[in-house]
C-alpha cells in the first residue's frame, strides 16, 4: 500500500473519520498482538497463531487504508488473498520439522506489511508526513518478528525431529538446550 497518488484521493473522507478509522486499525492490531501472546500453547501453534494474525493484520490495515484513499502497491492486488491461502494450507503440509521456519517467516512477512499499511494510513491521516518511511518500517517490522521467534522455532523443529527419531528408536530421550543456556 502506498500514498494515494492524488491529494483528492486522501481527502475523500472527512479527517475526523480517517483519524478514527486510524485510531480502529491501531486497537484491532494490539487486540491481535495480545491475543496471539496471551495464549499459552505450544510454540508450534503459537508460530502459527502468530502468523495467521499477522496475515489479518495485513488484510485488515490493506482495506482501511484503501477505504482512506491509499493505494495498493501490490501488483498482485486482491490476488494476494489466493496466495496467502496456498501458503496457509502449503505450511500446514509441510513437514513438521520445516513448519516452524515457514510459519514464523509466513508471520514476519504479514506482521511488516501490517507496520507498512499502519504506517502508511498514519501518514494520510495526518496529511502525509513520513510516508516514504513506511517501507523501511514495514521491513524492520518483519525482521524483528523473524528474529523474535528463533527460540520457538528451534525449540519446535528440536522436537518435531525427535518425534521422528522416536519413530526407529522409542528408547531415545531428547533434551532441548537453548542456545547459550
Amino acid at each position: 500500500m502506498s500514498n494515494p497518488s492524488t491529494r483528492h484521493s486522501a481527502r475523500a473522507l472527512p479527517q475526523a473519520t480517517r483519524r478514527h478509522l486510524a485510531a480502529l486499525l491501531l486497537l484491532g492490531a494490539a487486540a491481535c498482538a495480545v491475543s496471539t501472546q496471551a495464549r499459552a500453547e505450544s510454540p508450534a501453534v503459537a508460530l502459527e497463531d502468530r502468523a495467521v494474525a499477522g496475515q489479518v493484520a495485513d488484510v485488515g490495515s490493506t482495506a482501511i487504508g484503501l477505504v482512506m484513499g491509499a493505494a495498493e502497491a501490490n501488483p498482485l492486488g486482491i490476488l494476494t488473498l489466493g496466495a496467502k491461502a496456498i501458503a496457509y494450507q502449503q505450511i500446514k503440509d509441510a513437514p513438521a520439522t520445516e513448519q516452524p521456519a515457514l510459519w514464523s517467516a509466513y508471520g514476519a512477512f504479514g506482521w511488516g506489511a501490517a507496520a507498512n499499511n499502519v504506517c502508511v494510513i498514519a501518514a494520510i491521516a495526518s496529511g502525509g508526513a513520513a510516508a516514504a518511511l513506511c517501507p523501511l518500517l514495514g521491513l524492520a517490522t518483519g525482521m524483528t518478528v523473524y528474529s523474535g521467534d528463533e527460540e520457538k522455532r528451534n525449540r519446535e523443529t528440536f522436537a518435531a525431529i525427535c518425534a521422528q527419531q522416536r519413530q526407529s528408536n522409542p528408547a531415545l530421550v531428547c533434551e532441548y538446550r537453548s542456545i547459550g543456556g
